[in-house]
Parts: C-alpha cells; sequence; structure tokens
C-alpha cells in the first residue's frame, strides 16, 4: 500500500527544540491541544493525524503498524532529530519510527502504549461491532477504558467531547487501526531502539496496564518508567499539565 501525506498541526517555531506527537485510537491530533499549548513557547510542536482518522485520508483497510510509522516519514523531512511521544496505538507506531529508523529521533516518550496490546480475539471483537453498527456500538466502552470512573463523574463535559471525536472517526479507518494493532507484536524488535526512551503509565489504566509498560521499559535497552497515579490511558486530556511537566523534565 502506498504511503500518504498526513494532517497534522504545528505550534512554536523553535527549529532546534521539535516534538512530534501521534495520538490514540479513534480520535485526531486535537488530544494534544493543551500541552502543546503548555510547550510552544520552547518547542516546535507537531500533531499528526494517523491514517484513517482526524482529516488525514482515509485508505482501504487493514493497515499496519509499519505502513502508519511510514505515513510519517513520507510527511515530514526532518533533518535534525526530534522527540516524539505516542500514546497507545501511536506509541506503537512511535516503536515502529525507531526500530526501523524512518525518521532521525533524539529521545521517546511511549505513554500507556506495548510491545503488544491485548489479543487476536479481543480486537476480532471490537472490529466485528463497529463494521455491524459504527462506532455507536464501542464508544461507551471505549471511554470507559480511556478514563477512571471518578474522573468521568467530576467532568462530563470532557467525556461528551471525547464521544464526539470518536463519534467522527470513519469506520474504516478505525477498523484499519484495530487490525494494525491486533497483528503488531513489537517484542522482538523494540531491542532495536537505541534512543533514551521514558516510558509512562497511567496507574489505572485498564487497557494497558503499568505492567505492560514495565515489561516494554525492560525490552528497550535505555528505556525508564514513570506510573502517573490516578490516570488512566490518555493522561494528555485526563492531565494535560502532569503530561507538560513529564514531558519538560524527561528532554531537558
Amino acid at each position: 500500500m502506498k504511503n500518504i501525506k498526513l494532517n497534522y498541526k504545528s505550534v512554536g517555531n523553535n527549529i532546534d527544540q521539535i516534538l512530534l506527537f501521534v495520538h490514540p485510537l479513534g480520535v485526531d491530533h486535537s488530544v494534544f491541544n493543551k500541552v502543546m499549548e503548555g510547550l510552544y513557547q520552547d518547542y516546535t510542536c507537531y500533531s499528526v493525524d494517523i491514517r484513517g482518522h482526524g482529516k488525514s485520508p482515509v485508505v482501504e483497510p487493514p493497515y499496519s503498524i509499519d505502513e502508519m510509522a511510514e505515513d510519517i516519514s513520507f510527511t515530514f523531512s526532518f533533518d535534525k532529530p526530534v522527540n516524539v511521544m505516542g500514546v497507545s496505538i501511536g506509541g506503537m507506531i512511535a516503536m515502529s519510527l525507531a526500530i526501523k529508523k524512518l525518521i532521525p529521533i533524539k529521545k521517546l516518550i511511549l505513554s500507556d502504549t506495548g510491545h503488544v496490546i491485548g489479543n487476536y480475539k479481543l480486537w476480532q471483537e471490537r472490529i466485528d461491532l463497529v463494521n455491524s453498527g459504527g462506532l455507536q456500538k464501542i464508544v461507551d466502552m471505549a471511554i470507559e477504558r480511556w478514563f477512571p470512573e471518578e474522573f468521568r463523574t467530576k467532568f462530563p463535559e470532557l467525556m461528551d467531547d471525547c464521544k464526539r471525536l470518536q463519534l467522527k472517526t470513519p469506520v474504516k479507518g478505525y477498523v484499519g487501526a484495530c487490525q494494525a494493532i491486533q497483528s503488531a507484536n513489537l517484542t522482538d524488535e523494540v531491542f532495536k531502539i537505541e534512543n533514551d526512551t521514558l516510558v509512562i503509565n497511567g496507574t489505572k489504566d485498564i487497557s494497558t496496564p503499568p505492567e505492560l509498560g514495565m515489561q516494554l521499559k525492560d525490552l528497550i535497552p535505555n528505556g525508564t518508567f514513570k506510573e502517573l497515579d490516578g490516570i488512566g490511558h490518555v493522561p494528555p486530556l485526563q492531565d494535560p499539565n502532569l503530561t507538560i511537566k513529564i514531558l519538560k523534565e524527561f528532554l531537558n
């Protein structure tokens, strides 16, 4: 499958410090808006829409993690190393970028992700649900897996925003990305990541629990691990200020 040019947002003008963000499943680049607002004075920030999501082209599924990483290298021509943060599937894409050296990378931040996420049956059940009735079939379940119950109760407007964002995602894009995760196993490849890598995990993440993050850290030669107390699957949405603080500490 040919690579595609991705839609992206950019803010900031520090060409010596670049930070590229790759979002989780079923949403778009706007997941990182508040984080980028807190970083643009020190970094040039790019946030992409992965294939089949946001305003990026929707191509026929299935997709693969490597193809989705190649889309990024096809979209950007970085002439110096950049820092990359990926959340969930975005973390898998970031790992592929580093393993295959598709773009020059300085440091990696892998948030709430894994060398393997879930299993074939779990993803097939979700794919079948979406194919049979659209994202309406899974949106409530997805939000429950993203945020702890007490946070969902406290911030109903954010939950509504997240649901609307998920429901805008094309079925083909969502299914293709699910198939990419379903078929991905980076266990025997992540040792090739040479970059300083910070793996972060919310303590209340049920999709990619902290034990998975610790396993991933142990597989990466220069990996370190940080647990985020009370946080679920998407730290940039649940606590953008904490995410900014962690990024600044690690990158500086």
